[in-house]
């Protein structure tokens, strides 16, 4: 029998627009609903909430257009079909109340990192005790599961969140998107590099990301100004891509001035063109404070561009020895790990056919059907469990989708009967 599970569509909401909304959550989520939609051991439903039912139904068409998806897989807070769910598997913590109290249902979370916990430094409009109230509140009931999207993240989701049981956990690596990994370039270089006025006559390293204080990107410029002055160099560029906090855009604007004339700012990239602009660079930077995963390097890497990243957190995980890892403070070693691949050619050549290598190890369609098999070894530990509501007691038997009302009222019973249910004794006590 399939497993009955129901996906959280929120998180695609505003995907079909090609701006801010295209978050790394709304990727993964498009790549994770793929896949399920590929698999054939489960029935899938979607939940969507009343007031965007239509709307967001429509975008799942627009996404996924080969797939059929049928409104009768639509699930809404007050659908009929919650009774004869197993699984509910969302992308982000945010779980509705409403479900929690649905007790023979599976709930299972990613949380890609807890950086609010560690960082509240970064984010002032919360203190640190608000947002840990925020993640406890949403992971409050301990029976719930989660995905971590590394090692590391489980390991701080095991220091800080108390109420999580560890047990509960399991690392699932993301990957890329096919745009990547299975990249055939169809556009004329010149287009592209036109499009984003980046110059034909100049090499260029490549950094992507969020324009926000724990990327780096400060030091990142600093230091490749300083690398350019240091070694004499005017053949080559970085590039900037990627969108801003609002409330950081203007402070970076400023610390960034005396350096604009040695950097090209390109803004939001377009999907189909981001993999051209990976591949034509000659390496990728990479130094954030800190990363839940770090997805960006991955990107890079499966299009054989050699990467400069961190040596903290989860991005030993995801480069292993296929990249440069340098401290994320440090500015002589960013200056030396640029000075390694613009000087010696042969090691950049290797470390981009290594990084290429590498990235073959993470896999949208590995990573979900580990999460699938992970969903399904725990429902058979639950051959046997009863839950209560206001007025009857229910039986959940060997997971058949058998819901056996015992005829009796609970409130006003000390002690429940001995009763049988296909010859095996069961005694039930308050």
């Amino acid at each position: 029998m399939n497993l009955k599970l129901v996906f959280d569509s929120r998180a695609l909401f505003g995907g079909l627009e090609k701006n801010l909304h295209r978050t790394g959550l709304y990727f993964v989520s498009f790549n994770i609903l793929k896949q399920l939609l590929n698999n054939n051991s489960i029935s899938l439903y979607f939940y969507i909430e009343n007031s965007r039912e239509q709307e967001i139904y429509n975008c799942l068409l627009k996404l996924f257009p080969q797939y059929n998806i049928k409104y009768n897989n639509i699930i809404t807070p007050n659908s009929k079909l919650w009774m004869d769910i197993d699984i509910f598997f969302s992308t982000f913590f945010e779980i509705h109340d409403f479900i929690k109290e649905i007790k023979h249902i599976d709930r299972y979370t990613i949380l890609h990192d807890i950086i609010p916990v560690l960082f509240p430094q970064y984010y002032k409009h919360h203190t640190k005790d608000s947002w840990h109230a925020m993640l406890m509140k949403y992971v409050a009931n301990t029976e719930d599961y989660f995905f971590t999207v590394s090692n590391n993240t489980k390991n701080d989701v095991i220091k800080h969140i108390s109420n999580v049981k560890p047990n509960n956990i399991s690392v699932v690596h993301i990957a890329c998107d096919d745009n990547f990994s299975n990249f055939i370039p169809v556009k004329d270089k010149k287009e592209i590099f036109n499009k984003y006025n980046i110059p034909l006559n100049k090499k260029y390293a490549f950094t992507l990301c969020t324009k926000e204080p724990r990327k780096n990107l400060i030091r990142i410029i600093r230091t490749f100004n300083n690398f350019l002055e240091k070694n004499n160099i005017d053949d080559t560029i970085l590039v900037l891509g990627g969108s801003a906090w609002n409330n950081y855009i203007e402070e970076f604007n400023t610390k960034i001035e005396a350096y604009k004339s040695k950097i090209l700012i390109t803004g939001y990239i377009d999907d189909e063109d981001l993999p051209y602009i990976y591949k034509y660079s000659q390496w990728f930077i990479y130094t954030s404070e800190y990363e839940g995963f770090g997805l960006p390097p991955l990107e890079a890497m499966s299009l054989g561009c050699p990467v400069i990243t961190s040596n903290n957190s989860s991005l030993p995980e995801v480069v292993g020895d296929a990249g440069i890892m340098i401290d994320w403070n440090s500015d002589e070693q960013h200056i030396e790990a640029y000075e390694k691949y613009y000087f010696d050619e042969e090691y950049r050549k290797e470390m981009s056919k290594k990084a290429l290598e590498h990235s073959k190890i993470f896999s949208w369609e590995k990573s979900v059907d580990k999460m699938i098999d992970i969903m399904k070894s725990r429902l058979k530990k639950h051959n046997f469990k009863y839950f209560f509501n206001d007025y009857f007691l229910f039986i959940k038997f060997f997971n058949l989708k058998l819901m056996l009302p015992i005829l009796f009222h609970i409130r006003n019973n000390n002690n429940y009967k001995i009763i049988n249910i296909f010859g095996i004794k069961i005694t039930l006590k308050k």
